[in-house]
Formats: structure tokens, sequence, C-alpha cells
């Protein structure tokens, strides 16, 4: 595949990983100083996109420190255990509830194909290789890590995911948020702004938790987002009210359609037509077939979130 990425300012690049279709699930390369680090790989399948990007700028895979997996959904962490193969001096950063999983993919593994069946791991996802324990260093709350001369600070960020990290950087005052700050594609870009949702992917999703996440974020006052779905964009207190907003309206359908016959059908209908509501008063211009392609990626999944968070409530 020919690398697609965008390149921002900060010395930072947005690659897309090109998984499952274009603008859907970044990998972001930071550089300082000659040093280099990716947060979060996409799949398996999207490695030689992200090794062909350091040739095109230039950057010996020696000069790679490290891999920072913001949390181990495969499409966020899937390529880690191939892309450390080709990265000799870099280390794998990840959350201490991440780091076995790493270590023994089995069990990913297995829910991806419980889920979405083998035909679909083998053609979106393509394998998913262990990553040697010595090559994998945890990302403890507050703690940071130097990349040339530049700070980057670990955040535990529950409420996506309990395995779930943000990073700091003090240098473009910008959070690498995974999917803690949210989803958000440009294509859904009017003069409003962004249209920012959550994704409430199984198995961990705690909406309240999620919400307490997002306001001690707010305190450090971020000037960007660096969203693994996708790319960079402005997040102000507006934003947090907007994705904190769309929480609390995913888990009320949840709970308004938690008695019906078919549940996981009914939520999933009523997470589109709210998905397109909000778009049309977000003065997205964008036809109804348009959003509903670009919504079904995450519909599915989120609506999967939505029932297990039911069942455990």
């Amino acid at each position: 595949m020919i690398p697609i990425y965008h390149e921002l300012d900060f010395n930072i690049t947005c690659i897309d990983t090109q998984y499952m279709r274009n603008n859907f699930v970044a990998s972001y390369l930071i550089e300082d100083n000659k040093r280099a680090a990716f947060i979060d790989t996409g799949c398996y399948l999207s490695v030689p996109i992200l090794l062909a990007v350091l040739d095109k700028k230039n950057i010996k895979r020696e000069n790679v420190d490290y891999i920072i997996l913001t949390h181990i959904h495969l499409d966020h962490a899937g390529g880690a255990g191939e892309l450390i193969k080709y990265l000799p001096n870099a280390k794998i950063y990840v959350h201490e509830y991440g780091a076995n999983h790493l270590i023994n993919p089995s069990k990913l593994r297995s829910g991806v194909i419980n889920i979405y069946g083998e035909l679909f791991f083998k053609q979106f996802l393509g394998d998913l290789i262990s990553v040697p324990k010595n090559r994998i260093f945890i990302a403890k709350d507050k703690n940071s890590i130097i990349l040339g001369e530049r700070i980057l600070r670990f955040i535990d960020t529950p409420g996506h995911a309990r395995h779930h990290v943000c990073i700091w950087d003090n240098k473009s005052q910008g959070i690498f948020s995974g999917d803690t700050l949210g989803v958000s594609y440009r294509e859904f870009d009017t003069v409003q702004g962004e249209l920012i949702f959550p994704p409430t992917t199984p198995i961990q999703f705690d909406p309240d938790t999620w919400k307490n996440t997002i306001k001690y974020l707010m305190v450090l006052q971020p000037k960007y987002a660096y969203l693994t779905h996708f790319n960079r964009i402005e997040f102000t207190q507006e934003s947090a009210d907007m994705l904190m907003e769309n929480i609390n309206a995913f888990t009320n359908i949840a709970k308004q359609m938690q008695d019906h016959a078919n549940r996981h059908k009914a939520i999933k209908e009523a997470l589109l037509n709210y998905l397109l509501k909000i778009a049309k008063q977000h003065g997205v211009t964008l036809n109804k077939m348009q959003q509903i392609k670009i919504f079904k990626s995450d519909l599915e999944i989120c609506t999967q979130g939505l029932v297990i968070w039911l069942d455990k409530d």
C-alpha cells in the first residue's frame, strides 16, 4: 500500500494506517532531535505503511526509541508485535493491564474471531504476533519518558477501557488520546467545528468513570487532541461537553431499549438515528447514505459495548 500521511507541526505526523478504510485509524510518529516514537500502530497489516513512512522521511529504524500504545484494542495495538521486529532499539510502553495480552495475545485473537469470524480476522487484521517480554515496559500513571529533548507523560485514563493511557506532550500542549477523547471524522467537520461521539467498545465501557477521566484531562487545558479516529483536532471545553453529552445520550438509548424483545437490534437502530440527527444539527452536508457508510464502522461495536454494559449494570 502507498503510505498516506499528514505532516502536522511540532514534528508530529499523522499516518493513515488504512485499516478498513482511509481516514479511519491513525498512528502518530513523533520526531525530536533525531529520535522518533510511534503512538499506536494500527493492525498487523498496517506495519508496512509505518515502515514506509520512516523510509520516506529518512528516519533510521534504529532511531525509533518507543512504540507507545494507548490501549490494546487491535485497531490500536494489533501491529505492535510485528512492528517491534523491525525496530531494534524500540521499547513498547503499555498500560499494566494490557502487558500480558501483548506477550500472549491468544485471548485477543479468539475474542475478535468469536465476534467477527476467522475471515474478518485474516482479511482486515492479518495476524497478531506476540511481543517479547523484555521489550515491554509499563506506562505508569504520571511517569514520563524522554524523546530527544521532549517529555511525554503517561496518564491513566479508564472509561473507554480499563487498560487505556493517554500521553501528554508538553511541546504541543496536546493529548494523544486514543479513544478517550472520542471519535471525530474529518468528513463531518462543518463551520460549527468537529462532531465528536464516544466509541462505546466492549468490554470495559464505564460511562461514569469515562466522564470523570475527561474532566481530569481538561484540567491540563489541552490545545489539541491527537485522535486515533481520526487526526488532530483542537480540543476545547465545548469539545469535552459534546463528548460527555453524547456518552449520556448513548447510555440513555441503551436503557430505553433494555427490555426490548430484540434489544441489540433496537439499540443499533436507535444509535444510528441519533447519530444522523446530531450530524444534521451539526450542519453535515453529506447525504444520508454517505453518513451511514461512515457511521457503520463504529455502529456495531458501540452497540455491543452498550449491551454488555447494560448486563453488567
